[in-house]
């Protein structure tokens, strides 16, 4: 272990069945979900590349600590040869591989170890379904997990384009399915109380989740140290249809862990509490999972109502803030019983942060970073509703993804910097904060 060093059912069955009335540990303790490396079959990955090997965790020094130190604060890095694109499936094709981050989708960021967790495409962008890390240490991109047999990086099986099972937010494990009419609703997809069905069930692969833009939809808990899809919308290959499925990628075995549907399916913001606790903004209704019992609360149905979001939490106050064009931010207060939402006018900003901007927070700033793209950044005082806008030196990250940035843009709180990706063919960028706020 690693130490962590941080401050096929026929279709007479189905019909039948119609009919019939998880703060980062110190030292040596074991990480949420380490249950020890827990090795693949053998042989190498469906794509030629090499074997993916799952890891229990924790921070490890690397290469990119002498950058940090030798930066200048307020200023941004480039990290050479750091684009995703060298990971995605083989035979590489560009555009589906980009849209792992353009089509609307986001990232979490995995405290535990220090890596920026990217999962996305979805709808005829892209039927990818691997998950993506970047580790901030190495400076390297891996890629955790395979297409679905018969998928590669430039083609599909006709089954996989079988919409009528998007509403259970895997792929098929059949060659065809074997699904009556009567299974269907009037869009001509499954519905979502009958994916659990064994019928259905037995044709699809639990541990093949279906691509799907994830906005952010996306997020990693501290309590259990996996990476959580919390239902998904936009999925492959249709873009109409989605799934309440949760499921939680377990890094120590890399698998896919289901978890309580999310009863809110709809385009989402999220983010973690200190406890690891995932808060839920669907919509104009705020929902919490807590991934170690496995449970959804409802609250706050009265809240925010936009989901083009960057979503964070101030960790010292437990207070939930989302910010879309930022001359407005909506907040939760999470100590309270009632979960009050408020809206906050601020000040300070000479233009809006964009749409779907970046948002982290750093308890050593107390402040809240929106990240509207290029060398640009504003900093969120709550406490008094001001903004105050900056542009870093040094190297330039270029413009964000044309659809949002959502979560793929981080904050490290191991090493203090925030983590950027823009682009599968672009380098990852970080910033280095001043020691206080402005």
């Amino acid at each position: 272990m690693r130490q962590v060093l941080r401050s096929c059912i026929p279709a007479a069955a189905l019909l039948w069945a119609l009919l019939a009335p998880g703060c980062g540990k110190s030292g040596s303790e074991p990480l949420p979900g380490d249950g020890g490396v827990v090795a693949r079959d053998g042989g190498d990955g469906e794509d030629g590349g090499p074997v993916i090997t799952p890891d229990a965790g924790g921070i490890e020094p690397g290469p990119i600590d002498a950058i940090i130190a030798a930066m200048p604060e307020g200023s941004w890095k480039e990290l050479p040869d750091t684009q995703m694109a060298d990971v995605c499936p083989q035979p590489y094709s560009s555009y589906p591989c980009e849209a792992v981050m353009i089509a609307w989708s986001g990232g979490a960021y995995d405290s535990l170890r220090d890596r920026l967790v990217v999962w996305g495409g979805g709808h005829d962008d892209s039927s990818y379904n691997n998950v993506f890390t970047f580790d901030l240490a190495s400076m390297t991109w891996k890629r955790w997990t395979d297409l679905p047999t018969g998928m590669t990086g430039n083609s599909v099986t006709p089954v996989m384009r079988d919409k009528r099972v998007e509403t259970c937010g895997l792929y098929p494990s059949v060659a065809s399915l074997d699904i009556p009419d009567a299974g269907l609703g009037p869009s001509g997809y499954v519905r979502h109380e009958l994916c659990d069905d064994p019928s259905i069930s037995a044709q699809l692969d639990s541990q093949q989740p279906r691509s799907a833009h994830t906005y952010g939809n996306i997020a990693f808990s501290e309590a259990t140290g996996r990476f959580y899809v919390l239902g998904s919308v936009g999925s492959y290959p249709s873009g109409q249809a989605g799934a309440p499925r949760v499921m939680g990628f377990d890094f120590a075995t890399a698998r896919w862990v289901r978890g309580a549907n999310n009863p809110v399916l709809d385009y989402g913001a999220s983010a973690a509490d200190a406890r690891g606790h995932l808060w839920y903004v669907g919509p104009r209704k705020l929902h919490e999972y807590d991934p170690v019992a496995d449970a959804w609360t409802a609250h706050a149905p009265n809240g925010a109502g936009f989901y083009y979001a960057g979503a964070a939490v101030d960790t010292k106050r437990n207070v939930l803030a989302l910010v879309r064009e930022g001359a407005t931010v909506s907040t939760y207060a999470l100590n309270d019983a009632a979960k009050t939402h408020a809206t906050v006018t601020t000040t300070g900003l000479s233009e809006p942060v964009g749409g779907a901007p970046g948002l982290a927070y750093s308890p050593v700033l107390d402040r809240f970073v929106a990240y509207p793209g290029g060398r640009r950044l504003a900093m969120l005082d709550l406490q008094t509703a001001r903004w105050v806008e900056l542009t870093g030196t040094g190297d330039d990250p270029g413009p964000p993804a044309s659809n949002g940035t959502y979560g793929r843009f981080r904050y490290s709180p191991a090493r203090n910097v925030f983590v950027v990706a823009n682009s599968t063919r672009r380098n990852v960028f970080i910033w280095k904060p001043p020691t206080t706020a402005p």
